[in-house]
C-alpha cells in the first residue's frame, strides 16, 4: 500500500509542477461558483466558470470543461490560466470531481472512484449544465482533460454520446489501460469488471469528434509514448489503420515542434516528433484550442449515421436498434432507443425540408437602376446562396442552392435559371448538370459563376468529402455553353485544417481574386490570388468591421473591383484597385438580404440576387 501511495503522490506532484509553470494571465475576472449535483452520487458538485473579461450581453461563446489529473481538483488548473483560455473568447469552468475537493456534501461523502461511472455521470451533469448556459454555443463544446482525467472523460464522452454533443476532447500525458494506473489506483489487474470502466481505451473507440493527445518528449508519469500512442491508434478511425470513429484525431499540433499529421496510427512504443521539453504546456493548449473551435460543427444529433441529414437511412438505423441501447441510436443518451429517439429524429428530419433550414428562405432577385432604389422584380422559393452572371450573348445566368419541396432528386443540389430580359422574367430552374463527381465527394454547394474572355462559363463552389471529419474546400466545373459543366480536377483553394466555403472570384488586370469568408470570424476573409483561375495562392487574409461578412459577390469596376457583401443591415459593398486594400462605400445599397450575387448590365443596372426570408 506504501508503494501504491508514492505513485500516486509522485504523480500529483508531476501534474502540478508541470501545468503551473506558466505567465499569469493578462486580465483576470472573478470566477463564478455554481453547485451542479450528480444524480448518480447525489453528490454536489463544486463549479468554477470563468467568462471572457469583455463578454457581452446575448453573446453565446465556444465552453471548455477541464477534467483534472490524478485525483485532483479545481486547483489542478490555476486561475490565470482559466482566464487567459477565457480571454480568448471562450466559457471556461473546472469542478472537483465526486468525493474530492468541495464536491463531499460537506464532508459526508468522500469515495474515490478513480474516474468510473459515478465520476463520469458527474461529468455528464456538468456538461449538460455548462451547455445550457445562455452565453454558451452548445454546439461548441469541448473537454480537456489532464493525466489520469482521460479515464473520466473518455468513459463519459462514450456512454453519453448526445447530450451534450462534444465537439473536441483534448488530453495531455493520459494513461490508456491497466497497464499504466494500477499501481495508483491500488487495485487488482485481475478484476476485469472493475477495470472495465477504469481504462480509456474501452471507450475512446466509440468518440466520434475531434481528438488531440498532447505528448512531451519526456513523459510526466510513464517511461515510454506507448500510452499515448495507444490512445490516439483507439481513436483514429479504421480507414486509417486505428480502431476508433472520431472524425479527426491527432498528437500534437500540425505544425511546429512535435507536429504530427492528422489520422495517422502509430507503432513501438516512442513517438518520433514529441513537444521539446522547453514548450510551456498551458500556452500550447490554448493554441490547439484555437483550432478546435473553428473546426466544423459536428452532424446533427438526429442524423444518426452521420451522412450529413437526417433521412430514412437514419430512420432505418434507428428502428433496426428498437428496444436495445445502441449509444449511436439512443439520441437522449438513456440506454434506450424508444419513441423519445424517434420523436428527436422525425423533428430533425432533413430530406424535404420540413423543420428549420435553408429551405425556409427564398433568393429576392432586385434590379437597381443608375440614380434609382432597389426594386424586388422576382423570386426563387425556397433556395438560397445565389450567383448571377452575364453570358456574352448577354443572358443572365443566375445558380443557386435549390430545396424544392416536391422533388427530392433535385434538393439541396445547384439549380440554374435564365433570363433574356434583364431579370425581369427567369425560366424555370433546372438542377445543374455536373459531370466528373466521384462518388467520395458530397454534391457540391455554393455556387459562384463568372464567365472568361473566351465565353466560356466557370462555376466556382464548396467541395466535401463523404467521409467524417472530411474539411471542405473550393473547386470548380467548366462549361462551354453554361448548361453541362465538368469538374475541373483538383481544388482551387484549401487551408489545412480550416473550412473554407462559399467564395467570390472576380480578375482584376489579369490577376484572379478569390475570397471567402473565414468561419466564426466576421469581419475577416481569406485571399488568394492565380494567373489562370485554378491554382491559387493564399495571401494575407482580409479584415474590416466585424458587422461586415465577406460573403458575397466580387464584380469587376471601372480601374477595380466592387465585393458585396452580407451584414445585419443588408448588402453593404467596398472597392479595391489591388485586391488587398478596401475602401468602404459609404452609401448603402438598400438591398436586403444576405449573400448577394451580382451582375451589371450594359446600361448600369445592377441585378442582385440574394437570400431573403419568404414573404409573409
Amino acid at each position: 500500500m506504501k508503494n501504491h501511495l508514492a505513485a500516486l503522490i509522485r504523480l500529483l506532484f508531476a501534474c502540478v509542477i508541470a501545468l503551473s509553470m506558466v505567465p499569469p494571465a493578462s486580465a483576470q475576472g472573478t470566477p463564478v461558483v455554481t453547485w451542479v449535483t450528480n444524480p448518480t452520487s447525489g453528490v454536489q458538485l463544486f463549479t468554477l466558470t470563468f467568462r471572457p473579461s469583455n463578454a457581452q450581453a446575448g453573446v453565446r461563446y465556444p465552453a471548455i470543461v477541464y477534467v483534472p489529473g490524478g485525483v485532483g481538483t479545481t486547483t489542478t488548473f490555476s486561475d490565470a490560466n482559466m482566464q487567459a483560455q477565457a480571454d480568448l473568447g471562450f466559457v471556461t469552468v473546472k469542478f472537483d470531481p465526486d468525493g474530492r475537493g468541495q464536491s463531499t456534501n460537506g464532508g459526508v461523502y468522500t469515495v474515490e472512484d478513480f474516474g468510473g461511472f459515478i465520476q463520469q455521470d458527474g461529468l455528464h451533469a456538468v456538461l449538460k449544465s455548462v451547455a445550457s448556459r445562455s452565453d454558451v454555443a452548445a454546439n461548441n463544446l469541448h473537454v480537456q482533460s489532464r493525466s489520469f482525467g482521460i479515464t473520466m472523460a473518455a468513459g463519459a464522452l462514450a456512454r453519453y454520446p448526445h447530450t451534450p454533443q462534444v465537439k473536441s476532447l483534448v488530453e495531455w500525458e493520459g494513461p490508456a489501460d491497466r497497464s499504466d494506473t494500477a499501481s495508483m489506483t491500488g487495485h487488482d489487474v485481475a478484476d476485469n469488471a472493475w477495470w472495465f470502466e477504469h481504462e480509456p481505451i474501452n471507450f475512446l473507440f466509440q468518440y466520434r469528434g475531434d481528438f488531440i493527445a498532447v505528448q512531451s518528449l519526456a513523459d510526466h508519469v510513464q517511461p515510454d509514448h506507448l500510452h499515448t500512442i495507444k490512445l490516439n491508434n483507439r481513436a483514429v478511425m479504421q480507414s486509417s489503420g486505428g480502431t476508433g470513429r472520431s472524425r479527426f484525431a491527432r498528437v500534437n499540433g500540425s505544425t511546429g515542434s512535435g507536429s504530427n499529421a492528422a489520422n495517422q496510427s502509430f507503432t513501438g512504443t516512442m513517438l518520433a516528433s514529441t513537444l521539446p521539453e522547453s514548450v510551456q504546456i498551458e500556452p500550447f493548449l490554448r493554441t490547439i484550442m484555437q483550432e478546435m473551435v473553428g473546426r466544423p460543427p459536428r452532424a446533427a444529433i438526429a442524423d444518426v449515421n452521420e451522412s450529413g441529414q437526417v433521412d430514412g437511412a437514419d430512420l432505418a438505423a434507428l428502428l433496426s436498434a428498437w428496444g436495445g441501447s445502441n449509444a449511436d441510436a439512443d439520441l437522449n443518451d438513456d440506454d434506450m432507443v424508444n419513441g423519445v429517439d424517434l420523436a428527436i429524429l422525425l423533428t430533425g428530419w432533413s430530406p424535404q425540408g420540413t423543420g428549420t433550414g435553408p429551405w425556409n428562405n427564398d433568393i429576392g432577385v432586385y434590379r437597381i437602376a443608375p440614380g434609382s432604389s432597389a426594386v424586388r422584380v422576382h423570386t426563387f422559393a425556397r433556395a438560397g446562396v445565389a450567383s448571377v452572371a452575364r453570358a456574352e450573348s448577354g443572358e443572365l445566368i443566375a445558380a443557386f442552392q435549390w430545396f424544392p419541396e416536391s422533388n427530392p432528386a433535385a434538393f439541396d443540389r445547384i439549380a440554374l435559371s435564365r433570363s433574356v430580359d434583364g431579370g425581369l422574367t427567369w425560366s424555370t430552374p433546372m438542377t445543374a448538370a455536373l459531370t466528373g463527381i466521384n462518388g467520395d465527394e458530397r454534391a457540391p454547394f455554393d455556387p459562384t459563376l463568372v464567365v472568361l474572355a473566351d465565353g466560356r462559363v466557370r462555376m466556382y463552389f464548396t467541395m466535401n468529402k463523404n467521409t467524417p471529419g472530411a474539411i471542405a474546400r473550393i473547386g470548380s466545373a467548366i462549361s462551354s455553353d453554361g448548361v453541362q459543366f465538368a469538374l475541373e480536377p483538383g481544388d482551387r483553394f484549401a487551408v489545412t485544417g480550416q473550412m473554407v466555403i462559399d467564395c467570390a472570384a472576380a480578375q482584376l488586370n489579369g490577376t484572379w481574386q478569390l475570397i471567402a469568408p473565414i468561419q466564426g470570424a466576421d469581419g475577416s476573409a481569406y485571399r488568394a490570388t492565380s494567373t489562370d483561375g485554378l491554382n491559387f495562392v493564399r495571401q494575407p487574409n482580409l479584415s474590416g468591421a466585424t458587422t461586415n461578412r465577406w460573403l458575397g459577390a466580387l464584380v469587376q469596376i471601372p480601374k477595380g473591383l466592387r465585393f458585396y457583401g452580407t451584414s445585419n443591415a443588408g448588402v453593404w459593398s467596398a472597392r479595391t484597385t489591388d485586391g488587398a486594400s478596401w475602401t468602404l462605400d459609404a452609401t448603402p445599397s438598400g438591398v436586403p438580404g444576405a449573400d448577394p450575387g451580382v451582375a451589371v448590365l450594359p446600361d448600369g443596372t445592377l441585378i442582385v440576387v440574394a437570400t431573403v426570408p419568404p414573404v409573409g
